[in-house]
């Protein structure tokens, strides 16, 4: 592979999107491929898709659309969706767009090299199987050189009624301590000033990992990673997205409160302030716990800043007798 080819990626949906696509142009640019900011100027054209948002969704047809009809008249260029549409399309998308090379869930962005090599050697590929997620052993092209992602839980085991990520991420797999504080490190010594913690429901991290205390409480919580990568050198911001309120912690809280490398800013969505909309979206706690989250917050760090999530028009959503928070 030669340097003369070039690769495009563009981006829909959250962080962890961003996250993967970084990895995967670690992927590209180690197999010798080099960025183009023009997609009709690249040999390899990758869509790292969103499901959750429609809009998002439509757009990607409209940009395969515009790629496959280019695909017609340079028949070495390789055409790749990614992402959650990817995972929940699976072969419908090469019957919609017959020109795609390779269709591939998240769970299989670590797998970008071997899956092309399929590509490469003449083969049309489908990878939206459920993995074990290899470990995140890939040098990203990171967009800053100041603040970097670090995945540290994949997937989610949580079933509300109005989300698919489940379904398209796949279960929790948290990575180890170790591997975290290692990736963590390296960016210590690149100069990355800051980094924020990912994952779908990241209060979850480690729960799907051994090992408990005699009280049965889990060796390995976001709580203990915090404090256990606290101290890495170079490393001066901390930050973490995105928490569910049925899993936060007042000795999360605490933690935020004494570890000054912590930033004091908490992303917690409710999604609804009314208790019967919340339980028919089987979110697993109601108006109250949250409130009593956000008073405990307060308590602990009277300056903190806080973000939300909320959901407008959830089928069944009372229009007179609405309550906010």
């Amino acid at each position: 592979m030669t340097a003369s080819r070039y690769y495009h990626i563009t981006t829909f949906g959250c962080q962890m999107n961003k996250a993967d696509s970084e990895r995967m142009a670690g992927i590209l640019e180690d197999m010798g491929f080099a960025y183009s900011e023009d997609p009709n100027e690249a040999d390899l054209v990758l869509y790292n898709t969103c499901t959750i948002r429609d809009n998002a969704e439509q757009k990607v047809y409209s940009y395969l659309g515009r790629q496959a009809k280019r695909k017609h008249e340079k028949a070495d260029l390789t055409l790749i969706v990614a992402g959650c549409v990817a995972q929940q399309e699976g072969e419908q998308l090469l019957r919609r767009v017959p020109e795609l090379d390779l269709v591939m869930g998240p769970q299989h962005a670590n797998r970008l090299q071997d899956l092309l090599e399929e590509v490469f050697a003449g083969n049309q590929v489908v990878a939206t199987e459920p993995i074990h997620i290899m470990e995140d052993i890939t040098k990203p092209r990171r967009e800053s050189c100041v603040t970097a992602w670090v995945n540290v839980i994949y997937g989610c085991n949580e079933r509300c009624s109005y989300c698919v990520v489940p379904n398209v991420r796949g279960v929790e797999q948290s990575r180890t301590p170790e591997s975290i504080r290692a990736e963590m490190e390296e960016l210590g010594r690149q100069g990355y000033k800051e980094v924020t913690l990912l994952g779908q429901n990241i209060d979850a991290y480690g729960r799907d990992l051994p090992g408990v205390t005699e009280t049965g409480r889990h060796l390995h919580t976001l709580t203990d990673l915090l404090y256990y990568i606290h101290d890495i050198p170079g490393i001066d911001r901390i930050r973490f997205a995105t928490s569910h309120p049925r899993y936060f912690t007042e000795r999360l809280i605490r933690a935020c409160k004494e570890l000054p490398k912590v930033c004091e800013h908490f992303h917690i969505p409710f999604q609804s302030g009314d208790n019967e909309i919340l339980k028919a979206m089987k979110r697993g706690y109601t108006r109250e716990k949250y409130r009593q989250i956000i008073d405990k917050i307060r308590e602990y760090m009277p300056d903190a800043s806080m973000s939300a999530d909320a959901i407008v028009g959830f089928p069944g959503k009372p229009t007179n007798n609405s309550r906010i928070l």
